[in-house]
């Protein structure tokens, strides 16, 4: 880790390049440039208020901004892991021709998200503004811990990706299971309330990090209240625990990596 805070410190004159480079390649994708990733969340919040608002009678009051909360902060971490997955295979001239650290090139994309999910919870708070208060810069630190998370599951899959070509589609199949398995389209208290899903499946809901942090976010910005900072600060631990352990897979496979490419 303390390695990882050195690469920055020396390479982050390489690493502003990268993310200018990233983010206009990324808003350059789409023919409505910029425009499109302000559509694209209030896209899938209407698909989706629609279905289960419109259609099916659920959800309640102000469930758009519930569902466009949930569905930022997922796209936050979907996305990272989508971009990172082929962050090394993709970048093998960098790699050879360069001293640029692979765990830089990795974090990028993830640093590139970021900053599109602080625009949409930006959003999202000015759509909420009724709730807007000090609080609300409680959105900053739960950002951050949605991208330790994402660079350490990133540095998993990027590297195994290098030798292991499919598992980007492995990836975009977890992303989608995911999306559905994470409380983005309704309310934790759904599945931990539920009499018919069995204890084990509800332990294995829980332990998924997303679920807690997307709570939190709507805890922020729609009720105006602030969540468990001892829960954080568990969660924290664990992203950065999780964060060492890719950084030394990374490290172990390095050499490997460098031969493959």
């Amino acid at each position: 880790m303390l390695q990882l805070f050195k690469d920055l410190r020396h390479y982050h004159h390489a690493l502003v390049t990268l993310f200018s480079v990233n983010v206009k390649t990324t808003v350059a994708s789409a023919r409505l440039g910029w425009l499109w990733w302000f559509l694209d969340p209030l896209i899938m919040m209407a698909i989706y208020y629609f279905i289960i608002r419109v259609v099916f009678q659920r959800g309640g009051e102000n469930y758009h901004l519930f569902v466009l909360c949930g569905i930022v902060a997922w796209q936050f971490f979907a996305r990272s892991l989508t971009a990172a997955v082929t962050a090394i295979s993709k970048n093998r001239g960098i790699i050879r021709q360069t001293s640029t650290p692979m765990g830089l090139l990795i974090a990028v994309p993830c640093t590139v998200q970021l900053f599109f999910a602080s625009v949409g919870m930006l959003i999202v708070m000015c759509w909420s503004y009724a709730t807007l208060g000090l609080q609300s810069l409680a959105v900053l630190p739960l950002l951050l811990l949605v991208f330790f998370i994402a660079y350490a599951v990133s540095l998993f899959v990027a590297v195994t990706q290098v030798f292991f070509a499919d598992t980007a589609k492995l990836v975009a199949y977890g992303i989608r299971a995911g999306f559905f398995l994470s409380p983005v389209l309704y309310p934790t208290s759904r599945v931990l309330d539920a009499d018919n899903i069995p204890a084990f499946a509800k332990l294995l809901f829980e332990l998924n990090p997303m679920g807690w942090i997307i709570e939190a976010f709507r805890r922020v910005i729609l009720d105006g209240g602030m969540f468990d900072w001892l829960q954080y600060g568990v969660q924290l631990a664990l992203a950065l625990l999780l964060v060492q352990v890719g950084l030394l897979y990374l490290r172990l496979c390095s050499n490997r990596i460098v031969k493959m490419l």
